[in-house]
């Protein structure tokens, strides 16, 4: 399978994992800035530039939760207004726990899943360089990240409808 399934560093499987880890990280860390920063309005994240590459100002704005569309839709308060940060944790689990399967199945749910995730990417990346006006240095991690694995599970969507 991995000699015809399109690969970035190592092999798809192992680099489907890699970034998958790597997005799991950088959410767990999303999350650990807006915690300590919802805690301590004086706490300075490591990604905290200058007043327009703030990770903190990003990952605490109304946008960090449901996407800024659920308290809309829903309130503030809803149960379904968790942290973006929290849904990538979901996000990376889900993709790290599929991705030791070798179903063709499996392979069009992690790649439709991924798309899912870019169209988040996109949309997100829009309210962060239009919207809020700043430069996030994690977000903009995740973005690439997501891209990665989009383009690993493309891969092996292809290879999975071929045969491997």
């Amino acid at each position: 399978m991995d000699e015809e399934t399109g690969y970035l560093i190592i092999n798809n499987a192992l680099d489907r994992m890699l970034f998958n880890v790597f997005g799991f990280l950088v959410s767990l860390y999303s999350l650990n800035i807006e915690w300590k920063k919802e805690h301590n309005p004086m706490y300075k994240a490591y990604c905290d530039i200058n007043e327009h590459m703030s990770c903190s100002r990003v990952l605490t704005s109304e946008y960090a939760r449901g996407f800024g569309l659920v308290s809309i839709l829903f309130g503030k308060n809803s149960a379904l207004n968790i942290r973006n940060c929290t849904l990538g944790l979901f996000f990376y689990l889900f993709q790290i726990l599929l991705g030791f399967s070798t179903s063709p199945t499996v392979a069009s749910i992690l790649y439709y899943s991924s798309i899912v995730s870019i169209v988040g990417c996109v949309y997100l990346a829009f309210i962060l360089f239009f919207v809020l006006k700043d430069v996030c240095v994690v977000c903009i991690a995740t973005y690439f990240i997501n891209g990665a694995i989009l383009y690993l599970n493309y891969s092996l969507k292809v290879a999975a409808q071929k045969g491997f």
